[in-house]
């Protein structure tokens, strides 16, 4: 799992860019779902940057001219299996952290921030565990607790002021020797952020966020995996006092990604993704993130 569109960065189209932080999405990663046995833990660390090149309301021309906006950042994240009777479980805790700069739209230049996201717990248990078919289907629930860096007063804030719920269902299967496909969906909800808008003194709303995501994999000889992916997320119509802001959880997303064990027990994990038919919200041109996973 990784955070990055994740990290959703959305714009009220009012009289102020409003940009909301950490994890609107939770981002599934290639066999996220296949199952360690339990007793394992794993450490991972994520370094990320995106970089984001217009904004794209829900009606109307594409605002991009002298509009852009670089997010830098990095997320530690640690997590634990067992055994609840014969179920295999998993909880988990990560903590984003970084900074949002370049922020502006046509122009009109917005405050950096830096410093602590939202932290994420999450639990998850696998009803379906059958290595030797290769099938896992797993739940999992991910909560964000509005810890992270935020400042009313800001247009632009690291955390989001808010509780985020998203509940997920996940399916790793493998195909033959070499090929496997990973397929997840959830829905996330919001709580209300009372310190939004205009002096920080009005109240965001946000609808539920519908979102997709898979994997088709690839494994050679060496050890190298290969896989393409797809995101896609709709919804999350957002309203400051009951009055919509133009801002949507609307975007598709490619993503490829390279995975390798370069030890036993440590593997590197490098993607590059892009988003297209973006509505509501800044487009990710371009993104890179490098993973580290140590199990033990």
């Amino acid at each position: 799992m990784m955070l990055r569109g994740g990290f959703f960065l959305a714009c009220a189209m009012a009289a102020s860019c409003i940009v909301t932080g950490p994890a609107s999405a939770l981002e599934l990663e290639p066999e996220e779902f296949v199952a360690a046995p339990a007793g394992t833990t794993a450490l991972l660390g994520y370094a990320i940057y995106a970089h984001h090149d217009k904004l794209s309301p829900v009606s109307g021309p594409d605002l991009d001219k002298d509009t852009n906006m670089e997010l830098e950042l990095g997320i530690a994240r640690l997590a634990h299996y067992f055994n609840i009777g014969n179920t295999l479980a998993l909880v988990e805790v990560l903590q984003p952290f970084g900074s949002i700069n370049n922020a502006r739209v046509s122009g009109t230049k917005l405050n950096s921030s830096s410093g602590l996201g939202d932290t994420i717990v999450a639990a998850a248990v696998w009803p379906i565990n059958d290595a030797e078919k290769k099938t896992y289907f797993g739940v999992t629930l991910y909560t964000t607790l509005p810890t992270g860096k935020y400042n009313r007063h800001d247009a632009v804030n690291l955390g989001g002021n808010r509780f985020v719920w998203d509940p997920q269902i996940a399916l790793s299967q493998g195909i033959g020797k070499d090929w496997s496909i990973d397929l997840t969906g959830d829905v996330i909800f919001y709580s209300d952020n009372d310190k939004a808008g205009a002096g920080g003194v009005q109240r965001l709303t946000q609808s539920e966020t519908v979102q997709v995501q898979g994997f088709l994999n690839r494994k050679f000889s060496n050890g190298l995996m290969l896989s393409v992916g797809y995101q896609g997320m709709r919804g999350g119509k957002q309203k400051l006092d009951r009055i919509d802001n133009g801002t949507r959880t609307h975007f598709d997303e490619a993503r490829l990604v390279a995975s390798k064990f370069v030890a036993p027990k440590f593997q590197l994990m490098g993607e590059l993704n892009h988003q297209f038919n973006v509505k509501g919200g800044f487009r990710q041109d371009v993104g890179f993130l490098l993973r580290g996973l140590y199990v033990f």
